[in-house]
């Protein structure tokens, strides 16, 4: 399913993303979270990459899970300090469930990166998604990959300069970042201002519709994937709400 429509992969998301949401019963949003980390198996996702990510992001995983932990005292105590509860049942429940939700968006966003953006700027415009949005979509995504590479350049002219990242304190390290900001922006805003020259030059809107050179096809094996995820999401939020 590597090679799968892009049009499969977006449903797919969609259809992970809105569990994540709506769920919040702790055995639903770990059958939620297995199945994310199937399909991101399934549809080729970098799986070390995804793994690596985790990791970066694992403080704001655990102090999510704490919060949630720490405020809720609803369920049955755990533990008890001198007659006062630290933690709940439905305390570390919802911390649990709110770390599975962002791993479950991890996982859709390393499928959808795998993917090229041409293929789903082009099944967005099968879609009858207008263009405008489209192309806004498609400059986005090609923005942010310019945005940390001016980012990391900044960084090594800094250190080109003597400056050891590693032995500057948190409070001088947030200053020096928060300065990097602005010429990173600044470089940003001149590619933009750029491109909306280019696109005017070109014509950008001027007739109503335009044509794809390129045109997505979905086989059986794409049909059967599209049938398989609504009837899941189907029955999932059938017998979620009858439970």
């Amino acid at each position: 399913m590597k090679s799968a429509d892009p049009r499969v992969k977006l449903l797919w998301a969609v259809v992970c993303t809105s569990g994540a949401v709506f769920f919040s019963k702790p055995w639903w949003m770990l059958g939620l979270t297995g199945f994310s980390l199937f399909g991101a198996l399934l549809f080729g996702a970098d799986l070390v990459g995804l793994t690596r990510r985790l990791k970066r992001f694992l403080p704001v995983l655990l102090m999510v899970a704490a919060v949630q932990v720490l405020f809720v005292r609803t369920g049955a105590p755990l533990v008890v300090v001198g007659g006062r509860v630290l933690l709940t049942a439905d305390g570390v429940w919802r911390g649990l469930s709110a770390a599975m939700r962002m791993v479950i968006i991890f996982c859709s966003g390393a499928v959808m990166a795998r993917e090229d953006s041409r293929r789903v700027i082009n099944s967005l415009i099968q879609m009858k998604v207008p263009y405008v949005f489209c192309f806004s979509l498609f400059a986005a995504l090609r923005f942010i990959p310019l945005f940390g590479e001016a980012f990391a350049q900044a960084l090594t002219a800094l250190q080109l300069r003597g400056v050891d990242l590693r032995r500057v304190p948190w409070r001088q390290k947030l200053r020096l970042y928060s300065a990097l900001l602005v010429p990173v922006l600044a470089e940003t805003l001149a590619r933009a201002e750029n491109l909306a020259a280019v696109m005017e030059a070109r014509g950008f809107g001027a007739l109503p519709q335009r044509t794809i050179y390129v045109r997505n096809t979905m086989n059986g094996r794409d049909w059967a994937a599209v049938a398989v995820l609504l009837l899941v999401g189907v029955f999932a939020v059938r017998f979620y709400y009858a439970s």
